[in-house]
């Protein structure tokens, strides 16, 4: 029966050399990613510990922990020298054992898979897990999904060697390993899953990673959960969208996010390329970096580190402004005010991201994008309740969802991940009510932002990734026909022509073969080296018939290029017949190389819009 052959063909190919042992890797990375997670936390914790509790004498707030704790700074001028140590630290490590663990993890392994074939160095992940670690607990700004995805994807690298899978299979296990290691860490495994094949690219995705990322997600999610708990990162109260003219404010909200996520993108880039500039050794740029964090620590704590602990306070419309005169906290009941400080603190979390990982630190890009959006989202709407008090009916509610797709819509226009961002952020804060209205923000900032991305090794697309191009290629010459391409123009000659006549075409046409035909029938060719091979006073007397091969490869009309290039390449010919098989072995005319390069770029060029091919 057909249907079963069709089903037969797909699990063969589901089980088949390759998916197979991709599919045992998904297994493995989950595992690592959910223990890994943990120890990974578990290590932030204690580090931050003793950074923070021990040293500084501040009880930095975190997702997790935010609720009655003193926010008291004893010793806030220590904050330059705590930072600059986790850069120093960071520093050697990264810079002795391995360099490409530096900066933000997950550009790394956008480019393991796209420019590496799926290379990681087995001592990558565990010398990024702990230069991140002492970078994010002394209160460096950065985030956990960067060295998650990185530690995830060299596993995958390691596995699919051992396995010993090609390097398609091995990039694949690249991808599985991004999305599993961010999907653990955020307890967001659908959205991780999808960030995993999401942010190779600005504008496409690698859907054949999907499912083995999916199983490796959700195992690593288990695990991690189980230590940890179900519940999301984040927690936030409880919202609902049921306002339309809400969406106004969202727009508005979608055009801000797009002009931070550039200056975003451009501060940090610019910082790196400073740093690369600067004629110090590798190893004490972070400690620089740090040093200058450590600074705006003292006056805004909360640029520090992660920055999620501030997000729970904001949601409740709590607003703790730091004194650095008194090294106390105050609370500020002029709204305005509130949304001017929290402007200037999204402006210090870019400076400071900026000078953390653009310095060389060790650390992700995902939570300060966050930490700026929910910035953003939070002055905005204090700006718009304040203004407008009568046009929002619950207040509240509002502000909370506004600080929520904030951090959406920055983020998601500044990944070119829209997809996976608005899936995470809901699962990291459970709020899926706000879906409708995160769209059109999210829309909105990614369209703005244009090209500008945070992740550098982003591609444009598959076709324009070094992994597929040559797929690419292929596909486009399987989708043209011999029939589409075929030279009826092409010289041909009657088997009654002599040698010297021949030979007086080729050298005038510029070609090196010739077909010979006689009442519309294919018979054979001739080629120039075979027709130089008789002495020049036969050449006159002899014809073509008493020389031609007749047995040579032919191409039919509805073969692809692929095939007969294929043809080509195997017979060492520039050309080929087009023969119609059906009607007595009909000469048709001839398809060259030049033919398939033309009819291929021709493809090409209007596939990027630069010319039309008409009907």
């Amino acid at each position: 029966m057909p249907v079963l052959n069709g089903i037969q063909r797909r699990l063969k190919w589901v089980i088949g050399k390759g998916y197979r042992e991709i599919i045992f890797i998904s297994l493995v990375i989950g595992v690592v990613s959910g223990i890994g997670s943990i120890i990974f936390i578990e290590l932030l914790k204690l580090m931050q510990i003793l950074f923070f509790n021990y040293i500084v004498g501040f009880n930095i707030p975190s997702a997790e922990n935010f609720t009655n704790i003193d926010l008291r700074i004893r010793q806030p001028y220590l904050l330059p020298l705590v930072v600059g140590i986790g850069g120093l630290v960071s520093g050697i490590l990264v810079y002795t054992f391995a360099p490409e663990a530096e900066g933000h993890g997950t550009d790394a392994a956008i480019a393991a898979f796209h420019r590496f074939a799926g290379k990681v160095r087995r001592r990558v992940p565990i010398i990024k897990m702990i230069s991140s670690i002492f970078t994010i607990s002394s209160g460096g700004s950065a985030g956990r999904e960067g060295p998650m995805a990185q530690i995830g994807a060299g596993i995958g690298s390691y596995f699919a060697d051992l396995l010993k899978v090609n390097p398609y299979y091995r990039r694949l296990a690249v991808v599985v390993g991004i999305g599993a290691g961010i999907g653990t860490i955020f307890k967001a495994p659908l959205g991780g899953a999808i960030f995993g094949i999401e942010v190779l690219y600005k504008r496409d995705f690698e859907a054949e990673a999907l499912l083995p990322t999916f199983i490796a997600a959700v195992i690593g999610y288990a695990i991690f959960g189980a230590y940890s708990g179900y519940t999301p990162i984040f927690d936030i109260p409880t919202v609902a969208f049921s306002h339309p003219n809400e969406l106004i404010f969202y727009s508005i909200l979608g055009v801000l996010t797009a002009i931070f996520g550039i200056i975003y993108v451009k501060l940090f880039y610019t910082f790196r390329d400073i740093f690369r500039r600067i004629s110090v050794p590798n190893i004490f740029k972070p400690v620089i970096g740090g040093i200058l964090v450590g600074f705006i620590g003292i006056f805004a704590p909360e640029i520090l580190g992660t920055g999620y602990g501030w997000i729970p306070y904001y949601t409740r419309g709590v607003f703790p402004i730091y004194n650095f005169l008194n090294g106390g906290w105050v609370q500020v009941d002029n709204k305005i005010l509130i949304a001017l400080i929290l402007f200037i603190l999204a402006f210090l979390k870019i400076l400071a991201t900026s000078l953390t990982i653009g310095s060389g630190g060790s650390g992700g890009v995902f939570a300060p994008g966050l930490g700026i959006g929910a910035f953003l989202g939070a002055a905005l709407s204090l700006l718009f309740i304040n203004v407008f008090p009568s046009y929002i009916s619950n207040p509240d509610s509002f502000l909370t969802s506004s600080i929520i797709i904030g951090m959406m819509s920055l983020f998601a226009g500044v990944s070119k991940a829209p997809v996976a961002v608005l899936i995470m952020v809901s699962e990291m804060t459970g709020s899926y009510e706000l879906i409708a209205p995160s769209m059109l923000s999210i829309a909105i900032s990614y369209l703005l932002s244009g090209d500008y991305t945070i992740y550098s090794e982003q591609v444009e697309d598959r076709p324009h990734s070094p992994a597929h191009i040559r797929d690419y290629h292929k596909m486009i010459l399987e989708e043209i026909h011999v029939k589409d391409v075929v030279n009826t123009r092409y010289p041909v000659l009657s088997p009654d022509a002599s040698v010297s006549s021949a030979l007086s075409v080729m050298m005038r046409r510029g070609v090196r073969l010739l077909p010979v035909v006689e009442d519309n029938r294919f018979i054979g060719v001739v080629s120039f080296d075979k027709l130089t091979s008789i002495s020049k006073d036969k050449r006159g007397k002899m014809r073509v018939l008493e020389i031609l091969d007749a047995n040579v490869p032919v191409c039919h009309p509805d073969e692809t290029l692929f095939e007969i290039l294929k043809r080509m390449t195997k017979y060492r010919m520039d050309a080929l017949p087009v023969i119609d098989s059906d009607v007595g072995h009909k000469y048709l005319g001839m398809v060259t190389k030049q033919d398939v390069t033309e009819a291929h770029d021709q493809m090409i060029r209007f596939l990027i819009g630069e010319e039309e091919i008409g009907e």
